[in-house]
């Protein structure tokens, strides 16, 4: 392998780590009417991109309803729900900050806890392209940084 083919693979392989590293993650809710979700976002960082998968461990009549407000979320109102999954695993990806709200519509489940209110961070980034295109500069930079090395 000559020289200068093995500092472009040096190259690609620290843009490859830098990407991987920026990644969006998943996250996973176990979502049962036991369940007490109330402080999941203080021990989940959420960020734009990220997903949310949340998974029925009892199946239907579980449901995940995103709810409109805060003061939906509070009185487990689901009269404005904005959405409605009961198929035993449901995944929502974040496009933006902020925070958003879903319980279970079934019976007396959110009255119980089943319910969470999901804070979403922007992740330093103004939109996920900006966020790609930092990660690519940053990915870049390593790798210059490494052939210079060489």
């Amino acid at each position: 392998m000559s020289a200068l083919m093995a500092k472009a693979l040096v190259a690609l392989v620290a843009v490859a780590a830098v990407a991987e590293l920026a990644a969006a993650k998943n996250h996973t809710i176990q979502w049962s009417a036991s369940g007490n979700y109330g402080d999941w976002s203080d021990s989940n960082a959420v960020s734009v991109g990220d997903t949310v998968v949340f998974t029925f461990t009892y199946g239907p009549p579980h449901t995940v309803d995103e709810l409109a407000s805060e003061a939906d979320y509070k009185a487990c109102s689901f009269a404005g729900k904005l959405s409605s999954d009961d198929g035993g695993s449901t995944a929502v990806t974040f496009d933006k900050a902020g925070t958003r709200y879903f319980a279970c519509a079934a019976g007396s489940h959110c009255a119980q806890g089943q319910k969470v209110a999901i804070t979403v961070s922007d992740g330093g980034a103004s939109s996920p392209a900006a966020g790609l295109f930092a990660t690519l500069a940053l990915g870049l930079g390593v790798g210059g940084a490494l052939l210079a090395a060489f």
